[in-house]
């Protein structure tokens, strides 16, 4: 590698990180206007350090594994053939190919990104199906709360009530058609008595997904208030779905700042290179 190479390098790398420096600049501003403005500064989290931030964010994504995403992704209907290994196996193959590929072009050093791109590219692609399973369950929650209420409000037991809860399509109903089956199979509760833990709750444990889980726990205290338990899961059916209302309602507040990211990445960043690169290049050339 002789010294115009490096200067190359050090030119571009000095170019991302003052667009990078940009973009966390321009992170700051705010287009929100009125009620979504106040909830925003309700929720903002300016004031902590950068490492105050990406930690809490680390804690929060954490626990939620390749094995949850690819389940999650497998409920929604989608890579029912695939497996943890088999999304590892294709990562390997495809930086392999990737990195093959330049090794045999030699491009410039920006290329050689294509290599962590596409090892990331299986996992990519189970973790969006993932998170739009996951979105299509908290869209369900109202509509099954309510089909509850309704069956329960009609004379139903919970139990029954369950089962045909269960019927609903979608991921939610797959998820509560998995709990009556297994409570019919091992002739456990459905819900908890005394000290058992029922199988409802059990089973939408496994999803790793909080609100699911919440969902089960109301479904458990529900069930056990008796002649009282129509009029209560009436009122957990319009509590999950003025909870829906107000994420629609912050998710269309926040827009303009998620698509600040896209709009860098794809715009800014590539913008702000072009122009300090060759400035940069100029720049190290004179010495």
């Amino acid at each position: 590698m002789d010294a115009y190479q490096v200067r190359q390098i050090v030119a571009l790398v000095l170019a991302a990180l003052a667009a990078f420096f940009a973009y966390r600049m321009a992170k700051t501003i705010r287009f929100e206007r009125g009620a979504a403005a106040r909830v925003s500064g309700m929720l903002d989290g300016s004031n902590q350090s950068a490492f105050d931030r990406y930690g809490e964010q680390y804690i929060k994504t954490r626990p939620v594994s390749l094995a949850d995403n690819l389940k999650m992704a497998q409920l929604g209907g989608k890579y029912a053939d695939w497996t943890v290994g088999g999304i590892l196996a294709r990562s390997l193959v495809y930086g392999g190919a990737a990195l093959v590929y330049l090794l045999l072009t030699q491009p410039g050093p920006v290329f050689w990104l294509a290599v962590p791109i596409a090892a990331y590219y299986p996992i990519l692609r189970v973790r969006s199906a993932a998170n739009d399973t996951r979105a299509e369950i908290q869209r369900l929650m109202p509509e099954t709360a309510t089909a509850l209420a309704a069956e329960m409000s009609a004379g139903a037991s919970p139990e029954q009530a369950l089962s045909r809860a269960a019927e609903i399509p979608g991921p939610l109903g797959k998820i509560l058609k998995e709990a009556v089956s297994e409570s019919s199979r091992s002739g456990r509760p459905a819900f908890t008595s005394g000290t058992a833990e029922g199988v409802v709750l059990e089973v939408l444990a496994r999803y790793n997904l909080p609100a699911l889980l919440r969902f089960g726990v109301q479904l458990d205290q529900v069930a056990g208030k008796g002649v009282e338990g129509p009029r209560v899961m009436s009122e957990v059916a319009r509590g999950f779905a003025r909870e829906y209302r107000a994420h629609v309602q912050m998710a269309a507040a926040s827009l303009d700042n998620t698509l600040l990211m896209p709009m860098t990445v794809f715009f800014f960043a590539p913008f702000m290179v072009a122009i300090l690169l060759p400035i940069l290049l100029a720049l190290f050339s004179a010495f």
